[in-house]
């Protein structure tokens, strides 16, 4: 029998003989750590789980948002030749007024 325990408490006991001389840990104890590593593997499973989905639905996000500023940017490609154009008319127009008002008349006349 174990030094301060009865003999209703020994068969609880499990001596692991080792380099350490004899530890004795009791069953409760061995049933505690395995529900620790139960618990945080379970823990660690639902947080991966919840990155995952995470994941996942940020991917499908940035696809959404692609996809609208791919059609924006086509959109901005079309203004852009719109205003390159109006630009190119505008210096035709500018040019053509020019024309028309003739050379400025200047404040001395040479002889």
């Amino acid at each position: 029998m174990v030094e301060g325990f009865r003999a209703s408490e020994t068969r609880d006991i499990v001596n692991v003989e080792g380099d350490n001389g004899g530890v004795f840990v009791s069953t409760d104890v061995v049933t505690m750590l395995a529900s620790l590593v139960t618990i945080l593997v379970a823990l660690f499973g639902g947080f991966a789980w919840m990155i995952r989905r995470m994941d996942a639905g940020f991917a499908a996000q940035d696809a959404r948002f692609e996809a609208r500023f791919a059609a924006q940017d086509a959109r901005f490609d079309r203004v852009d030749d719109r205003l390159g154009r109006v630009e190119q008319e505008l210096t035709e127009v500018k040019i053509a007024i020019a024309r028309l008002e003739g050379p400025t008349p200047r404040l001395l006349t040479s002889r």
